[in-house]
């Protein structure tokens, strides 16, 4: 017996859909212990604000953060079924650029997920547009670019021309707090705008069997 389909967005007693899906590859702590600092805070920091900024620029209903954030800490039938709920309705994908992101395995496959999402929506209703929206976290000049992101825009002159030398961790680590936050109300501002314009439809988690690692692809 198969999944039923996700209700659509808007169902009476649902809360809304994650507006977006923040795909990003963890960074390993180099400490040991429960006081350990966690390598992921800055990132942690810029989905909260990200969240904030869309509740403000929407009517989301809050039931639930409106932009989604896997702070698993295992690998798990489980876990892996939660991902997949998430991405049959999210609204926007949004992958965050470092060296790492495009080394992990779950990283592609959220990429194929999404991607075969957008092209189920496209066979039946009218489509307007790429509901992947990257973002830049460290200077991507040394980053080598699967085929796949080559095809998504990511330089958005609008978000400055300091963001796109040195991405949203580099613009904090150097001091530009007001660059920094300029930047995270910009990407904030187009997520919603192309949640806006392409309207996904949910779809059957059965979309999602043996998903492929895209990054591994003929380059």
């Amino acid at each position: 017996m198969t999944d039923p389909a996700p209700e659509p967005a808007g169902t009476a007693g649902a809360p809304d859909p994650y507006v977006f899906f923040l795909s990003y590859a963890r960074v390993p702590s180099t400490e040991d212990g429960a006081k350990a600092e966690n390598p992921d805070e800055d990132l942690v920091a810029f989905h909260r604000q990200l969240c904030g900024h869309i509740m403000q620029l929407t009517d989301h209903d809050g039931e639930r953060p409106p932009g989604f954030l896997d702070r698993r800490m295992g690998v798990g039938a489980d876990w892996e079924r939660r991902l997949k709920e998430t991405l049959t309705d999210c609204q926007v994908f949004v992958p965050v650029y470092t060296k790492r992101y495009f080394t992990r395995e779950w990283c592609g496959r959220e990429w194929d997920a999404f991607v075969r999402r957008q092209e189920e929506h496209s066979r039946s209703r009218p489509y307007t547009g790429n509901a992947i929206v990257p973002v830049l976290w460290v200077d991507p000049r040394p980053l080598t670019l699967p085929r796949v992101a080559r095809r998504v825009q990511y330089a958005h002159p609008d978000l400055g021309q300091e963001y796109l030398r040195s991405g949203l961790y580099g613009l904090r680590a150097k001091g530009y707090h007001a660059k920094y936050h300029t930047a995270v109300w910009g990407i904030a501002q187009t997520i919603v705008k192309v949640a806006e314009q392409t309207r996904l439809a949910p779809c059957d988690i059965e979309l999602f069997k043996e998903l492929r690692n895209v990054f591994e692809e003929e380059q």
